[in-house]
């Protein structure tokens, strides 16, 4: 009966045979002939080498990595795109001579670019104003309404995500319904010059988290242009 009990104690269970080959990579090198002798059940029902699956193992590894690089110079190559398309509107910016010609460059490229569904620009008013205009919407700056994007304001970087209720109302008016998410570009040099916001029918468009920094480029621009022009 003891006989019994210390042989069962000397036989390793799985979990000390792991941790055995987990501290001893090189075991299978050293003895090279327990290989042949190996096998491992495979799903099918077949048994395959203990070489076989661990060579199946890494070339799934090698897919799985080469479909994560191939979705990074993906990304990399639209990124570069879209830097080309951001580098040539600023310079057109820069280079406009009117307000209207600033909000229509930033609008049509933000259609086009940014896959945006609808684009509002809201300007505080200034006396530099001659006349409204059908592509922006003029706000004074005490309207009450401006208090509703304090935050953004304050902290002077996109957002993106949800609009509240108020604020979709304010913008869109009776298109408020079809904005699933937005990217709220603040215009602020030395005071607050407006809002540019991009609206997508799409949750996932312009979702919470999504990156800004082509965004926020553009809003430091824009805001020191509208700031010369109003």
């Amino acid at each position: 009966m003891q006989v019994d009990q210390t042989e069962r104690r000397d036989v390793p269970n799985a979990d000390s045979v792991l941790k055995f080959l987990t501290r001893n990579p090189d075991f299978f090198n050293q003895h090279s002939d327990v290989l042949p002798r190996l096998t491992i059940p495979h799903h099918t029902g077949q048994a395959v080498s203990l070489i076989e699956k661990q060579v199946s193992v890494l070339r799934n590894k090698c897919c799985t990595l080469e479909n994560s690089l191939r979705d990074l110079i993906s990304v990399a190559r639209e990124n570069e795109l879209l830097h080309q398309r951001l580098h040539k509107l600023i310079q057109d910016i820069i280079t406009a001579s009117s307000i209207d010609d600033v909000v229509e460059l930033t609008r049509d490229s933000m259609l086009s670019n940014f896959n945006a569904d609808d684009v509002r620009v809201m300007l505080v008013s200034s006396e530099k104003f001659d006349q409204p205009s059908a592509d922006y919407t003029l706000m004074e700056s005490k309207d009450p309404g401006l208090a509703l994007f304090s935050d953004i304001f304050k902290k002077r970087e996109t957002r993106c995500g949800q609009l509240g209720d108020a604020q979709k109302q304010l913008l869109f008016g009776t298109e408020a319904e079809n904005v699933a998410s937005a990217a709220v570009i603040p215009l602020v040099h030395n005071r607050k010059l407006g809002l540019v916001v991009l609206a997508s029918k799409d949750e996932s468009r312009f979702a919470l988290g999504k990156g800004v920094m082509f965004l926020n480029q553009l809003g430091e621009v824009l805001s020191r242009r509208v700031d010369t022009l109003t």
